[in-house]
């Protein structure tokens, strides 16, 4: 998974024992040399000792970073409250706008009542809201470019993590439905290759979503909300992110990849 914005996202190479071409970083991604004095092998001996280990290819992660101050898109502001964390809105004083880190990745109608908390990332927030109306709406999304050495199918996972915190004007404890969706691009539009709806509550929850996907295309998890049609919703969200592995090993088949 290549992201266009990978100065932007938070962007992690995660390395997976599978096959595919070697591992094309730096020396400290290499074993340490071995100094101990051996005796050369005879050329009609048997192999002894464990195999050589398996090559190494490495998947992508995409992670929105909604509560990092340093790494705020354009237009938005911050300011600090105290040592610890601090808010931040829109630079232009707007209640709610876009967090756009470019490239596809973005939080929609995230307002100026979302902050951050630098001691401990489980207490900031992204605050978003969304205008009363009896449809799903998108609130948060990743895009990358998925590809494999081998030019074969590969999973994609997309994660969320997110609750509806109880407010004014709907029965408590509050709930919603939320869509998941991995989709693929197809000229101007995107296609699904996997979608899930799921009941949140006012208790924060991760969910995910895998599918297979082919090489060589763009590949968006998005995340979507049912909005109510007679009164505003308002959602806290922490974590929004796709990986992409470009191999996972069938050991059951000489670790080639599945």
């Amino acid at each position: 998974m290549k992201l266009p914005i990978q100065g932007m996202a938070l962007f992690c190479l995660l390395a997976a024992t599978a096959c595919g071409a070697p591992p094309d970083g730096g020396p400290e991604e290499q074993a340490p040399l071995d100094t101990t004095t051996q005796e050369l092998p005879c050329s009609t001996c048997e192999p002894v000792g464990d195999p050589p280990p398996p090559i190494i290819v490495h998947g992508y992660e995409i992670n929105l970073p909604l509560l990092r101050p340093d790494m705020m898109p354009a237009g938005w502001c911050y300011w600090a409250l105290d040592q610890y964390g601090g808010k931040f809105a829109p630079c232009t004083g707007a209640s709610r706008a876009t967090m756009d880190w470019r490239g596809g990745n973005a939080v929609f109608n995230a307002t100026y009542n979302s902050w951050y908390d630098s001691y401990s990332l489980y207490y900031g927030r992204v605050d978003v809201r969304v205008d009363a109306v009896d449809a799903f709406v998108p609130i948060a999304q990743t895009l990358g470019y998925y590809q494999h050495p081998q030019d074969v199918p590969g999973l994609v996972r997309g994660s969320v993590e997110l609750l509806i915190p109880n407010q004014p004007g709907i029965p408590s404890p509050a709930q919603s439905e939320v869509l998941l969706s991995l989709q693929r691009q197809d000229g101007a539009t995107w296609v699904d290759l996997a979608t899930s709806r799921i009941n949140i509550t006012n208790l924060r929850q991760m969910h995910e979503l895998q599918a297979l996907v082919l090489p060589n295309q763009n590949v968006r998890f998005q995340v979507s909300v049912k909005g109510r049609p007679d009164h505003q919703n308002t959602y806290f969200l922490w974590k929004v992110r796709m990986f992409g592995a470009q191999c996972y090993p069938d050991f059951a088949n000489g670790g080639g990849c599945l």
